[in-house]
């Protein structure tokens, strides 16, 4: 008998690959982390901005920090 996926498990294995993702595998909760702080730092310095904003700059940040480590 077959089974039948239900409509999450059908969404999660559909779901296309973000084009915003990573080339390297940043850890989640490094990323929440700094995304964090960015965002009190923002919040504290009156600085408009948002949490995807802070997110995207938490990776970046992060990317750029792996890939001078990677360098040396």
């Amino acid at each position: 008998m077959a089974t039948v996926a239900s409509r999450g498990e059908r969404a999660r294995k559909d779901a296309p690959k973000s084009p915003i993702a990573p080339t390297s595998k940043l850890s989640e909760e490094e990323v929440r982390l700094l995304a964090y702080h960015l965002y009190e730092r923002r919040c504290e310095s009156g600085t408009a901005g948002d949490a995807a904003g802070d997110w995207i700059q938490a990776e970046q940040l992060l990317a750029d920090a792996a890939a001078i480590t990677k360098g040396n």
